[in-house]
């Protein structure tokens, strides 16, 4: 008898920590998504998250808080207004700082929660603790990325006679995969590209003529270029020139303001910088 109970008392013992055991496998374990380590592939290293941002968050005591957040490389500039109480507009300029994980941004200067989460064309506004805001409201606390913008600046800003329709026009090159591209004091032609109405191109690097067909979508700024051929004269150094072909094939978005124009692939550094031909 005494014997019995003694492994009635074993077993028990080894039930209750194999449930033990259980329960605490089961347990879920909470992430915070904002501070998951970084494998290279976030928002700083891989998003073109640079522009302007805008939305209307929700406010206590009026009808929206109108907000601004433009990003530069390193700097930002934030514009906010009360909406229904004020038209006056509260303006604040500094620098910003990544997290560890490469997704989430702080705003030096900022009076309120300076905390956004970096998506693809949107900023998540964080509360104080950094966490995203959720229920209800959640998508009340997003700033979308305006796009097909250009910004104003001495660089870009164009007159309106200087406006060229890109599918009328020709283009210099001048950068290729990021290298300089210097014209041959004996070169006739101008190397690069000329855009005609029809939907055609004809593009000149030293050697061969290269033809083809392309096509935009200018709200996107996309670009493709198809049956892309050249002419098969034997050159002594056709390097540069198939370098331009392959570059062609790989181009589907571009950056235009007029005076220059740059081809890229994804969010790629441009693969391709021109300058306009007058």
């Amino acid at each position: 008898m005494k014997m019995n109970l003694i492994l009635l008392a074993v077993v028990g013992m080894s039930f209750m920590s194999c449930k033990e055991i259980t329960e605490k496998t089961n347990e879920s374990i909470v992430v915070d998504s904002t501070n998951v380590p970084s494998d290279g592939h976030n928002a700083m290293m891989s998003l073109d998250y640079q522009g302007t941002y805008k939305g209307s968050l929700p406010c206590a005591d009026c009808e929206a808080i109108e907000t601004t957040v433009v990003l530069a490389e390193s700097t930002y500039t934030k514009e906010t207004v009360y909406k229904g109480k004020s038209k006056e507009v509260f303006k604040e300029t500094g620098k910003y700082t990544w997290n560890e994980a490469g997704n989430t941004i702080k705003l030096s200067n900022s009076v309120a929660s300076g905390l956004y989460f970096v998506g693809e064309n949107v900023l998540f506004h964080l509360d104080s603790d950094g966490k995203r805001i959720e229920g209800d409201l959640a998508s009340k606390y997003e700033l979308k990325k305006e796009t097909s913008q250009i910004v104003d600046t001495p660089e870009n800003t164009t007159n309106t006679s200087d406006k060229v329709d890109l599918k009328n026009s020709k283009w210099r090159l001048v950068k290729l995969n990021g290298k300089a591209i210097t014209k041959n004091e004996d070169e006739k032609r101008d190397l690069g590209i000329i855009f005609n109405t029809d939907g055609k191109f004809s593009a000149y690097a030293g050697c061969n003529n290269m033809m083809g067909s392309y096509k935009l979508k200018d709200k996107e700024s996309r670009i493709t270029f198809s049956k892309v051929a050249m002419t098969m004269m034997a050159c002594p150094d056709s390097e540069l020139e198939k370098e331009f072909a392959e570059v062609l094939e790989l181009a589907d978005n571009y950056n235009f303001d007029g005076k220059t124009l740059k081809l890229n692939k994804a969010r790629m550094a441009p693969i391709a910088e021109f300058e306009i031909i007058k």
